[in-house]
């Protein structure tokens, strides 16, 4: 599942009003145990981007979305990681930095082509445990529907 819609904020680089994309995901734990999943976003070869980590029950979807200005009940369990920091609250003038646009058409997942990746199954238990590393699903953004 996926759906997209865009925000509107002032450009911190500019001081001009822009619009950054807001993505929604809907990510299914195939598996038979709860797991934290992360959705990597990354654009401009990776130097700028976001990752949003949700715990996800064994047989349920859990919907992602990026970050918005006000928290809703998409949002409010969500940890987000950006530049340097994690938190739970993301300082939305950091977190699009170099993802703010002029036009709600550049702010489109087609137009932008981020890389979008899944990472699940993560195991560390210390010292003692398997460690075993994480798996990863990229998404295919010409898959995806057009807003």
């Amino acid at each position: 599942m996926f759906q997209e819609t865009y925000g509107r904020d002032i450009d911190l680089s500019t001081g001009d009003s822009a619009y950054y994309p807001i993505y929604t995901f809907g990510i299914q734990n195939t598996g038979t145990a709860d797991d934290d999943f992360t959705l990597q976003l990354r654009y401009r070869q990776g130097t700028v981007g976001f990752d949003i980590t949700k715990h996800v029950p064994a047989g349920a979807i859990v919907l992602f979305q990026s970050p918005l200005i006000t928290s809703d009940s998409i949002t409010q369990n969500a940890t987000y990681a950006y530049v340097g920091f994690q938190d739970t609250v993301p300082n939305i003038d950091e977190i699009y930095y170099g993802m703010s646009f002029h036009s709600t058409d550049s702010a489109e997942v087609h137009t932008m082509q981020p890389t979008i990746t899944i990472v699940y199954g993560s195991i560390d238990n210390g010292p003692e445990g398997c460690n075993t590393p994480a798996s990863t699903s990229s998404v295919n953004i010409t898959s995806l529907p057009s807003r």
